[in-house]
């Protein structure tokens, strides 16, 4: 009875290790999924950004306007339709006005340029644009941390060093693009790129020895089978199908011999 407890318990430890070991993992991946499209929640613009600009275009098309207006009443004059009299009084009336709205729409203008300023982050202009560039490397890195874990859980040594030199190159290109966006000058130096470069050809010669040091050991390997195959046939089939039994030994201490000679070249 105590057995059959202890079991249940155990049986329920376990399944509560299972529940956990799926929360956690669809957690990362939804989380991961979630970092690679966040900047899709996120509107170009911010409300007060909008607001900003939507007063300064209107501020700015109210002057432009008056500046129209003034060219009409100088084309006006010119045919003789008004008076210098009425152009003074216009000119008066229009010049102030377009003072005034030079000045409003210039105040609007900075108020606009500083709502800007406080949307950047990190040098981005708004956050969609900061999170769209940061989603993707951080995608990266995640997938090869990943395949970091499975280089320590796999047996084969080819698929080890494998998936070691994808991880190597993941982590690498993902962390270079995570820095460039958190750099806070506009582009990283020269000499990074020029050192990440270098890296990668490091990785991908060592990637390519692999491949084709595994590829040459599998020729080898299917050589040997088939070298073990012929020394069958000539042991055993011709020996039972062809040779007399007066005959076998002799045969026998042939073969063996010229083994010999082969295993010694």
């Amino acid at each position: 009875m105590q057995k059959q407890s202890e079991h249940e318990s155990d049986l329920y430890l376990f399944k509560i290790i299972q529940i956990a070991k799926i929360f956690t993992i669809s957690l990362i991946v939804i989380s991961v999924f979630t970092i690679g499209f966040l900047s899709v929640f996120f509107p170009k613009n911010s409300a007060i950004v909008i607001e900003k600009r939507k007063a300064y275009l209107e501020a700015n098309d109210q002057k432009l306007k008056t500046d129209e207006q003034l060219r009409i009443c100088f084309l006006d004059y010119q045919e003789g339709k008004i008076t210098s009299q009425e152009l003074n009084a216009e000119l008066h009336q229009k010049t102030n006005l377009i003072l005034k709205l030079l000045d409003d729409s210039d105040v609007k203008k900075k108020r606009y340029e500083a709502a800007l300023d406080n949307e950047k982050i990190f040098g981005f202009r708004n956050i969609k644009i900061f999170f769209g560039h940061l989603g993707t490397p951080s995608v990266i890195v995640s997938l090869a941390i990943y395949l970091l874990f499975l280089f320590f859980r796999e047996d084969d040594l080819f698929f080890k060093k494998v998936t070691l030199s994808f991880s190597i190159v993941g982590l690498i290109t993902g962390f270079f693009y995570i820095s460039w966006v958190f750099y806070p000058s506009p582009d990283v130096p020269k000499w990074a790129y020029i050192a990440l470069l270098f890296i990668f050809s490091i990785l991908g010669t060592f990637l390519s020895y692999i491949i084709t040091n595994y590829y040459y050991k599998l020729s080898k390997i299917d050589l040997i089978k088939k070298t073990q195959d012929l020394i069958s046939y000539i042991v055993f089939d011709i020996k039972a199908k062809y040779i007399q039994k007066q005959d076998r030994k002799e045969y026998i201490s042939d073969y063996l011999n010229e083994i010999d000679k082969l295993s010694q070249e």
